[in-house]
C-alpha cells in the first residue's frame, strides 16, 4: 500500500518577519526517501540512534582540528572544529556550535558539523562536561582525603586522591558549556565573532533555546526535535517522589541512579530530573531578542515530545514578538529518525540554510547592556556585619554540620530553639552570608531566629570559610564513561574565594534540602534570610524554588529592578574577557597576597546577575520583607510570624 505524505513545512511569522524565512522544497525533493524511512523496518529507531547513524564521509576540502576550551573557571571541555574548504585564518566566516542530546556524545552528531562545514560554515561539535572527552566539572570531582585549604590561599595545586564522576546530566551546565564554546569561537582566527549560531537536538534542542534567551551573542538558533512550548513563569516545585533522594544527596554526597537511556547506555543521577527543571526554555522565550533568529525542526510522530505542536506554538510566539522564527515539521518521522537517512539530509540542509541566511545577513551587532545598577562595575561590597546580641540566647543550642552542595562538602552551623527535639515539627530558615563573609558573620542572625522558635542554618558557601574548595583537574586524566565512578591520584587545582552568585544560590537551595531531612523540622515551612548580595539571593531563591514560604532581605543588592527581561548583551570589553576565560589553558594564579586574580570572572557574573528582574515570579502567598537596614531582630520577627502556626 502506498502511503501519502503531506508536506508539513509550517511558515509562521509576524508581518515584520515575513521575508525572514527559508524554503521548504527539500522536503518534497526527499519525499520518496521519507516514505521509505517511515515504512522500512530496517530504518526504525525506537530505542535511539545506532552507530551506523553516526557514520559520515568527511566532505572534500573540509579539515578538522580537536581543541580544548574552558568553562566555570577551569573545567576543560572538548571540541572538534570542522573548517570549510578554503578556510583561512585571515578571513571572517560565520560559525556554529553543535551540541548533542540527552546522555549522548559529540561523535553522534559530528555529521551535522561536517555538513555545515561543507556548506561554508565553521562548525564545532562539543562534548558537555562529564561526557566524552570533556573533563568532569568541579561538581563531579570528589576528594577522597580532607580538603585542608583555607581562605588564606585562593588557589592551591596539589596531588590528591579523587573520585571522578561521569555522565552528570545537568542542563544548567550544558547552557554554560554552549556559552563557553561561543566565547572560544569568538577568539578563533578566521571566525567572525559577531556571527555565531548554535544547533542542538533533542534535549540539546531545549538547551539552545535557553542559551539564546540568556546570551545575545547568539544570532541564529536551530532547535531539532524539541518542543519548548511557551509557559508562564513560576518557581520550580520539588517532586514529592524526589525529595528523599535529594536529602540523601546533600547528606551523603550521592543519590540514586537511573538509566540514561537511548543511544548511549549509561547511568545518570535520578536527581537530574529535578535539577533540569531549573532550565525552562518555555518560560524564557520572551527573553530572546529580535536580533536572534530561531528555527524549530520538530518531528510529526515524535514519541518523546508528543509531536510538533509545542515547537509550532513556540515559533508563533516568537514571531509575534518580532523574532524571526519558523517551524518546519519532519513529515511522519519519529524522534530518532531525524538523525539519519532522509531525516538527516532534510534537517542538516534546512539548518545550514537557516544559518547561512541569518549569519550572513549583514551587521547584527547588539548594543551592550547599560552598566548594572547601584554598585559601579565591580558588584556589591561586603556591607556591614549583621547586628544582634553577641550572647547565645537562653536555651538556644548550636551544632556544626556538613552537607554536600553539588558534590563539595559545605560547612554550616545549625541553631536550635529552646526545647527543640526530633518531634518538634519546627519551621526552619537558611541564613546566607554576604560578599566575603562566613558563618561567623551571620551567627547573631541565626541565633535571633532560634530565640524566636525557628531552626536556623547559617552556611558557608563553597570556597569560603570552612567549606570545601572548587575542584578542577590540573592534568589530563583518562576515563571511560561506562564506569560512572573511578578513583585516581591526580594533580588538582583547588579554588577558593570565588564570588559566583549562581553557585551561591545552589548552595542555599542544597541547605534547604538538608533542613528538609532534619528530624524535628517541618519540611513544608522553610524560609531564608540574607543581607546585601545574600539579600538579592533571597529574591532569586524565592522566585525559583517553590519550597520557600517566606524571605527577609536586608539592604538587598537590587540589580535588575525595573529592567526588561532579555538576553545579556556584553560589551566589547566583556566579550574579550569571556574569550580569554574560555581559551586559557593554565590554572588561575594568585597575587603576592595570595588573593585570586578572578576579578574579571566576578565582574562578568555580577553583570548578568539581576535577581530583582524576578520579583514578579515570586508567588503571591510567599511572605517577603525588604529592609533598608541591617536589623536581624526585625527580620527574625517577620520570619517567625510568617512561618510559625497562627
Amino acid at each position: 500500500m502506498t502511503r501519502h505524505f503531506a508536506i508539513l513545512g509550517f511558515v509562521l511569522c509576524a508581518p515584520a518577519a515575513a521575508l525572514a524565512q527559508i524554503d521548504t522544497g527539500i522536503i518534497e525533493k526527499h519525499k520518496a526517501a521519507l516514505e521509505k524511512q517511515t515504512t522500512d523496518p530496517d530504518q526504525k529507531r525506537e530505542g535511539g540512534t545506532q552507530p551506523r547513524d553516526w557514520d559520515y564521509q568527511l566532505p572534500e576540502g573540509v579539515r578538522t582540528r580537536q581543541v580544548t576550551f574552558y568553562v566555570d573557571g577551569g573545567t576543560a571541555l572538548y571540541g572538534k572544529l570542522f573548517l570549510p574548504k578554503g578556510f583561512t585564518t585571515t578571513g571572517k566566516l560565520p560559525a556554529v556550535v553543535v551540541g548533542h542530546g540527552i546522555n549522548a556524545l559529540s561523535i553522534g552528531i559530528e555529521k551535522f558539523a561536517a555538513r555545515f562545514a561543507e556548506r561554508g560554515l565553521v562548525a564545532m561539535a562539543i562534548d558537555y562536561q562529564s561526557y566524552g572527552f570533556s573533563s568532569s566539572g568541579s561538581d563531579d570531582i570528589r576528594l577522597l582525603e580532607p580538603d585542608t585549604t583555607t581562605d588564606a590561599n585562593a588557589v592551591t595545586e596539589k596531588e590528591m586522591r579523587i573520585l571522578l564522576k561521569r555522565t552528570n546530566l545537568n542542563n544548567a551546565h550544558e547552557v554554560a558549556d554552549f556559552r563557553a564554546a561561543i566565547s572560544f569561537l569568538q577568539g578563533e582566527p578566521g571566525v567572525d565573532p559577531d556571527k555565531i549560531g548554535i544547533w542542538g537536538s533533542s534535549n540539546g534542542g531545549s538547551v539552545v533555546i535557553v542559551v539564546a534567551a540568556v546570551d545575545a551573542r547568539v544570532k541564529a538558533v536551530v532547535s531539532q526535535v524539541a518542543t519548548p512550548r511557551p509557559a508562564p513563569r513560576a518557581p520550580v516545585q520539588m517532586g514529592a517522589n524526589l525529595l528523599q533522594d535529594a536529602i540523601k544527596r546533600v547528606r551523603e554526597g550521592q543519590g540514586a541512579e537511573v538509566d540514561g537511556g537511548f543511544s548511549f547506555r549509561s547511568k545518570v543521577d535520578q536527581w537530574s530530573t529535578q535539577r533540569n527543571r531549573d532550565v525552562r526554555p518555555g518560560q524564557t522565550l520572551d527573553q530572546i531578542r529580535p536580533t536572534t533568529a530561531v528555527l524549530f525542526l520538530p518531528a510529526e510522530k515524535d514519541e518523546l515530545t508528543q509531536g510538533a505542536a509545542g515547537a509550532i506554538e513556540a515559533a508563533k510566539f516568537l514571531s509575534g514578538r518580532g523574532v524571526p522564527s519558523q517551524a518546519i515539521v519532519f513529515p511522519a518521522l519519529t524522534h530518532f529518525q531525524a538523525y539519519s537517512n532522509a531525516g538527516f539530509e532534510i534537517g542538516s540542509n534546512l539548518a545550514a540554510d537557516w544559518f547561512l541566511k541569518y549569519l550572513n545577513a549583514g551587521s547584527t551587532k547588539v548594543a551592550a547592556d547599560a552598566p548594572f545598577l547601584g554598585q559601579g562595575s565591580t558588584g556589591p561590597g561586603p556591607g556591614p556585619a549583621i547586628q544582634s546580641s553577641p550572647q547565645m540566647p537562653p536555651g538556644v543550642t548550636a551544632r556544626e554540620v556538613v552537607f554536600f552542595s553539588e558534590g563539595i562538602k559545605a560547612y554550616a552551623k545549625v541553631f536550635l530553639p529552646s526545647g527543640f527535639s526530633s518531634t518538634s515539627n519546627a519551621a526552619a530558615v537558611v541564613v546566607a552570608p554576604g560578599v566575603g563573609q562566613t558563618v561567623r558573620t551571620i551567627e547573631p542572625a541565626a541565633a535571633a531566629l532560634a530565640q524566636r522558635g525557628l531552626v536556623a542554618m547559617a552556611i558557608d558557601y563553597r570556597g569560603w570559610g570552612k567549606s570545601g574548595a572548587f575542584i578542577y583537574l590540573s592534568e589530563p586524566v583518562r576515563w571511560d564513561d561506562r564506569l560512572r565512578f573511578s578513583q585516581h591520584t591526580a594533580k588538582v587545582t583547588l579554588r577558593r574565594r570565588r564570588i559566583v552568585p549562581d553557585a551561591q544560590v545552589i548552595d542555599i537551595r542544597n541547605a534547604l534540602t538538608f533542613l528538609q531531612g532534619e528530624p524535628g523540622v517541618d519540611a513544608t515551612r522553610l524560609g531564608m534570610l540574607g543581607m546585601g548580595l545574600a539579600g538579592a539571593h533571597v529574591v532569586s531563591v524565592a522566585a525559583n524554588d517553590a519550597r520557600i514560604k517566606a524571605g527577609a532581605a536586608m539592604q538587598p543588592w537590587q540589580d535588575g529592578q525595573g529592567v526588561e527581561r532579555r538576553s545579556f548583551a556584553p560589551s566589547a570589553a566583556q566579550q574579550a574577557v569571556m574569550v580569554r576565560l574560555a581559551r586559557r589553558g593554565s590554572p588561575p594564579t594568585t597575587d603576592a597576597a595570595g588573593a585570586a586574580l578572578n576579578a574579571d570572572e566576578s565582574k562578568l557574573a555580577f553583570a548578568e546577575y539581576q535577581p530583582f528582574r524576578l520579583v514578579d515570579q515570586i508567588p503571591r502567598d510567599t511572605a517577603m520583607l525588604y529592609l533598608d537596614r541591617a536589623d536581624a531582630g526585625a527580620a527574625a520577627d517577620f520570619l517567625a510570624k510568617a512561618l510559625m502556626p497562627k
